[in-house]
């Protein structure tokens, strides 16, 4: 069993199961006993413990998430270092990785795709104004909940930007399936290098296949350094062409052609979103159109988010999409127009500078200017704090269901845009998410509970699950339960009885697994694991047999017997068959040596001292030894010689008298399995044990006329 399980850190998380496993660390689930809470604990593996580059890379994670604090980005709670145990603690997050639904979905539609992607720019975005590159952006690396929310996580490689120089390990960073070219060369990494991987991960969302794939790892990175990226509508005809610029714009191979930041990235996106028809000219080479021809007061409609946010998971609207034709727009009077607003605007300016200098130029009085940045996701407090002294606000409070209370999630000037000191930005902030009752459903059908909860604004995600109360298609619970507070928006799992309890469950493969992870897979299987350590050269630790095929179903709670090995092959007891040569009489003492010790010694009666046949011996060991047998006569008490010498092998269960009278003989031994006849003393420098002969019940044939064994 894992030794983590079952302990407690600083007398306060309670480590309860493991649920993941990494190159460096380990992740359990664990109970905050102090603030009654599920908590994800990753802890350092120990072989890793002295090894400082390891270290170095744990000890930066810690460091780098307790700098974020961000709705898309998992939270960190408490670290804790000492030379015993090094760990995080982090929220628990129960739900799938965005590569799981991934693999569900195949496809993605564009604007769940683009629902997801947004949410990891803006965690992106946050982590980049710290300072903090992630370098590991990938599928496997992002939480989906079932409303939709996204959580970014890992922030294993992530560094401090700013800081100088690079490691070794910095050319082996990152999933090669995502990693940029600057990072496969080994280069300087910065946040453009984020904003690659995202890229490739929304093109792999809208085509179902990744940007670049090979048979090995140093392939596919040779393919982000030289390859040109097959477009996305050659793969998906249905994506939108100006969706497809964006995806090539963002994995530009050289990062100075890239977005610039990820809050660039979101712009696009946005103004996508709005006019899906909108050209940016990224393949083309051409500057974006859109930043500049929408930075106005009057671009972002104060109800755009509000209303995408509504629809979003509205199914109707999406088949809508796909059976009406769209009208194909003429681009000559917008690019007109632009061309026109321009050159006001430059006529504009330049009036502007000539009236300014003929009323007293530099002399005369000066308004500083100010670029409005990104406040979505930043704290209303901070915000007023910070920005005090040169900007206005106008506050909006609204329930949203994406931020947390206090979080500004809609501005209404586009990030970037310039400003007289003291201008007045209009912006929402979240009240958090609506709370309602949760209406209570069980012992009711599946269809009305399904009904109601809908009614009540909740999403409804179905479960089965067995059960010997509930009759079939009736709700056993919900969670969250009914009668408690819930916000609108949010999945309300139904479970629902499949029946009767099936008592029958299918083994799993434990071949090849510690002790401890077989014990736990099996136990997660509701099956009992019963452990036999067993004689086995190397693999020390590791199942190597069980009792039950795999995939074979038995009852829960069975017992699996599984064989772990020992690392080395037990001591066999083996039976030799001493020749009793011609002319010998009365009682003998037998001793027998190993390496010059005496391991054993017994007695030959006179009616075993037939002349012709033979006596035996049992002696123990393991592999190839060589044992030593002198025979004294007990009236005489001489010893007869000359002495008898046998190499045992004990695997092969074999015999080969090396020295003595019967040099050319070849005796078989077989393992000692008969009923004990014949007392064996040992000498006094070993411990005490009882030799024994066995009388077998196979029948044995006679010596031949030289004494020899079978």
């Amino acid at each position: 069993m894992d030794s983590n399980i079952g302990k407690k850190l600083d007398g306060r998380y309670e480590i309860t199961e493991l649920i993941g496993v990494g190159g460096m660390a380990d992740v359990y689930k664990a109970v905050d006993v102090m603030e009654d809470r599920e908590v994800a604990v990753k802890i350092l593996k120990p072989e890793f413990a002295e090894n400082e580059e390891f270290l170095r890379r744990f000890r930066n994670e810690s460091k780098a998430i307790a700098v974020l604090s961000h709705p898309n980005i998992v939270k960190i709670y408490d670290v804790g270092f000492s030379d015993e145990i090094q760990y995080i603690v982090m929220e628990y997050i129960d739900g799938i990785t965005l590569k799981e639904f991934i693999e569900q979905q195949g496809v993605l539609k564009w604007k769940d795709a683009l629902h997801f992607v947004t949410q990891i720019l803006r965690a992106l975005q946050h982590a980049h104004d710290k300072g903090i590159v992630h370098r590991d952006i990938k599928p496997q690396n992002i939480m989906l909940f079932t409303d939709g929310t996204i959580k970014v996580m890992d922030f294993g490689i992530a560094r401090f930007s700013r800081i100088d120089g690079k490691t070794l390990s910095d050319k082996t960073i990152g999933s090669v399936h995502y990693i940029s070219p600057e990072q496969a060369r080994g280069d300087l990494t910065d946040e453009r290098s984020d904003i690659y991987s995202v890229g490739a991960l929304l093109y792999e969302m809208l085509t179902g296949h990744k940007p670049f794939d090979g048979d090995n790892p140093v392939a596919i990175a040779l393919k982000h350094m030289q390859d040109d990226l097959v477009l996305p509508r050659d793969i998906m005809p249905s994506v939108p062409e100006a969706l497809e610029e964006i995806v090539v714009h963002a994995m530009e191979k050289e990062p100075n052609n890239r977005y610039q930041s990820a809050a660039d990235m979101i712009r696009d996106i946005d103004t996508f979103k709005l006019n899906q028809s909108v050209v940016f000219g990224y393949k083309n080479g051409a500057a974006p159109v859109s930043n500049e021809l929408y930075k106005n007061d009057n671009y972002y409609d104060d109800n755009y988010y509000d209303d995408y946010d509504d629809e979003y998971y509205d199914d109707d609207e999406d088949d809508d999409e796909d059976d009406v034709p769209q009208k194909k727009r003429s681009y000559i009077v917008p690019i007109l127009l632009a061309v026109t607003v321009a050159v006001v605007i430059m006529a504009s300016v330049i009036v502007c500078i000539t009236v300014f200098k003929s009323f007293g130029g530099s002399n005369g009085m000066h308004t500083s200017s100010v670029e409005i940045p990104n406040f979505v996701g930043m704290s209303i407090v901070d915000v007023e704090q910070q920005w005090k002294d040169k900007l206005q606000f106008e506050i909006t409070n609204e329930n949203n269901s994406e931020y947390d209370a206090g979080i500004i999630f809609w501005q209404s000037d586009t990030p970037g845009k310039t400003v007289k000191e003291g201008y007045t930005c209009t912006l929402k902030v979240s009240k958090g998410k609506q709370m309602t009752t949760v209406p209570e459903e069980k012992n009711k059908t599946k269809e009305v509970a399904e009904s109601e909860l809908k009614a009540a604004g909740f999403v409804v995600s179905l479960t089965s699950e067995y059960n010997d109360d509930v009759p079939k298609g009736y709700v056993t619970k919900t969670e969250p339960a009914g009668g408690s507070e819930y916000h609108v928006g949010g999945t309300i799992k139904i479970f629902v009885s499949d029946g009767p309890f099936n008592t029958q469950v299918k083994v799993p493969k434990v071949v090849g697994l510690t002790r401890e992870k077989a014990e736990a897979l099996l136990k997660e299987n509701k099956l009992n694991a019963v452990v036999k350590e067993v004689g086995h050269e190397g693999d020390k630790g590791m199942v190597i047999a069980q009792s039950v095929d795999a995939d074979e179903r038995v009852n829960r709670g069975s017992d699996i017997v599984i064989s772990v090995s020992k690392g080395e092959v037990d001591e066999s007891t083996l039976t030799l068959r001493l020749p009793i040569p011609s002319g010998a009489e009365g009682s003998y003492s037998v001793i027998v040596y190993n390496n010059a010790r005496i391991v054993g010694t017994t007695t030959m009666d006179k009616a075993e001292t037939v002349a012709g046949s033979y006596f035996e011996l049992s002696v123990k060991g393991k592999k190839t030894q060589s044992f030593t047998i002198h025979v004294r006569n007990s009236q005489t008490g001489k010893t007869a010689s000359p002495y008898i010498v046998y190499n045992v092998d004990f695997d092969k269960k074999t015999a080969n008298i090396i020295s003595g009278p019967f040099t050319d003989k070849f005796l078989e031994i077989t393992p000692t399995t008969t009923k004990e006849t014949t007392k064996q003393t040992e000498n006094t420098e070993t411990k005490k044990t009882e030799d024994t002969t066995k009388n077998t019940d196979s029948t044995e044939k006679k010596p031949d006329e030289n004494g020899g064994g079978e």
